[in-house]
């Protein structure tokens, strides 16, 4: 599947982003949520799998490019949507769709306990605190340095069990 793009004004990109949180839809995902319902189209589960790893590998690469910077909110940001989306991958290639934070957590319990991998769990808890830290500014760049690899490994782990 290749990717398309599609550029918006400043005030509609605002209302997305304004809307995803509201939601606990990431923006991108949200944006193709909207297309897809206005061309009546649907996704099959591979090509959800597929998009949800394109977007959770950008978002790594984008966090990366922040930290790098010195932007640390936005890495920290950037770095929870990629764990966020990679597990919402694991989660299509089950035929399941998870859209509030709270769906996550459930659906991480489950797949540790079925994976016998509690690393799942712990790894996850890293992933949050990323999130925390985008609204909470506490974690310097070292702590985001190690949760960054922290997060790669969760990635890796999560897509062991893709079919």
């Amino acid at each position: 599947m290749g990717a398309a793009s599609i550029t918006l004004p400043h005030r509609l990109g605002e209302k997305l982003r304004e809307k995803a949180e509201e939601t606990g839809y990431l923006p991108e995902e949200l944006g193709v949520e909207f297309v897809r319902k206005g061309l009546n189209e649907g996704l099959d589960p591979e090509e959800l799998v597929e998009l949800y790893l394109s977007l959770s590998d950008r978002y790594f690469r984008e966090g990366e490019e922040f930290l790098s910077k010195g932007d640390l909110l936005q890495a920290s940001e950037k770095l929870w949507g990629a764990a966020a989306l990679a597990v919402k991958s694991v989660a299509a290639n089950e035929g399941k769709k998870l859209e509030k934070h709270g769906g996550l957590w459930g659906f991480v319990e489950n797949i540790s306990i079925v994976r016998k991998d509690d690393d799942l769990v712990d790894l996850f808890h890293i992933a949050n605190s990323l999130h925390r830290n985008f609204y909470e500014n506490q974690m310097g760049k070292r702590s985001i340095e190690v949760a960054m690899r922290d997060i790669k490994k969760f990635m890796a782990k999560l897509r062991e069990g893709l079919s």
